[in-house]
């Protein structure tokens, strides 16, 4: 009886977090990329530069720097997607001549339906007119653009406040204990997740350069944007390696007339990952990751349900979040062994 009211509790969170990610999305965001420069703003402080104007050159100067990588990629990114369909047609070209005996069976398979299928006579197919691509991508930028000009706002506010919100969180609680345990819980997830969400964020800059300085070097076309491509992937933990590994072959496949240049572009950041993954991330982390395999992989599956991609980006920082709250609150702290490596 006592865990049922906790259990209704987690399933209508859950599927309010769901439902609403609209407005949810926006605020954990912010409350990443704030956790992320709380440590910055802090050095900032110690040189008696005020929060509020700290944040500010760090916030703003964080989205001017963003636009600008945007600005540098935008083209190598237009001329890509204006150029896609030429490029599957290459690709498709090249692997149905690497995997011919695939395609025959696949074949007979068709003409087996075919021949199978019953006579469709006049019937008449009815299709539902669906929104254009420009309509799409018009109404997708807007969301994109109120989006972001939240986060950055709300990210400022945040940074820019978090004494006061102290203050006001002790003023709320009753007892003397009380106000040094959530404190004290707010400080340790502070330290926490902003070396957490600083290193890894290094991490994930040296792997996009080091594909951008591989591919450089073998001569791939839009080499920079392949490896900001692998930088920002590499967030998402196994899925991203490989949603990597199966771009760089692709866009080796559609520029070189052969194969063994897109073999080499794969099979040289297979390398960097591994690199990555077994020497620079335990070198820079103390530990492959805070997390253990099962909790990563469910975390994973969870956020990329509940928010699609942008979930499965955010999934290893939300689920360390989980953790070192669960393990400050002597309730949960079984569940935070659970996730913990």
């Amino acid at each position: 009886m006592t865990w049922a009211p906790v259990g209704i509790f987690v399933i209508l969170a859950i599927a309010a977090l769901k439902m609403g990610s609209a407005l949810a999305l926006p605020i954990v965001v912010a409350l990443l990329l704030s956790l992320l420069l709380s440590s910055p703003v802090a050095w900032l402080k110690r040189k008696r530069i005020p929060e509020p104007v700290g944040a500010g050159i760090l916030v703003f100067g964080s989205v001017l720097l963003f636009f600008a990588s945007l600005w540098f990629l935008a083209d190598p990114a237009v001329q890509w997607m204006a150029q896609a369909p030429r490029n599957l047609a290459k690709a498709e070209q090249k692997l149905r001549s690497i995997s011919k005996p695939l395609h025959t069976i696949q074949q007979t398979a068709a003409k087996v339906d075919d021949a199978t299928a019953p006579d469709g006579g006049d019937a008449q197919v009815v299709q539902l007119a669906t929104p254009g691509v420009m309509q799409r991508i018009s109404g997708g930028s807007a969301n994109f653009a109120g989006n972001a000009l939240a986060v950055i706002f709300l990210s400022y506010f945040l940074l820019a406040a978090a004494p006061l919100f102290r203050r006001k969180l002790a003023m709320v609680l009753p007892s003397r204990s009380e106000r040094g345990q959530v404190e004290e819980v707010v400080r340790e997830i502070e330290v926490h997740m902003s070396r957490y969400l600083f290193l890894s964020t290094v991490i994930n800059a040296i792997v996009g350069l080091l594909t951008w300085a591989l591919l450089a070097a073998l001569s791939y076309p839009n080499a920079a944007l392949w490896g900001a491509v692998a930088g920002i992937l590499n967030y998402i933990p196994y899925v991203g390696a490989l949603a990597t590994l199966g771009v760089i072959a692709f866009a080796g496949m559609v520029a070189f007339p052969g194969v063994d240049t897109a073999l080499a572009g794969a099979g040289g950041f297979f390398v960097i990952n591994m690199l990555e993954s077994n020497l620079i991330t335990p070198m820079l982390l103390g530990r492959k990751l805070p997390l253990n395999a099962a909790a990563l992989f469910l975390g994973l599956m969870f956020f990329g349900w509940m928010w699609g991609i942008t979930g499965a980006v955010l999934a290893v920082p939300l689920t360390v979040m989980v953790q070192v709250v669960c393990a400050r609150i002597p309730a949960t702290q079984s569940f935070a062994v659970f996730l913990d490596s």
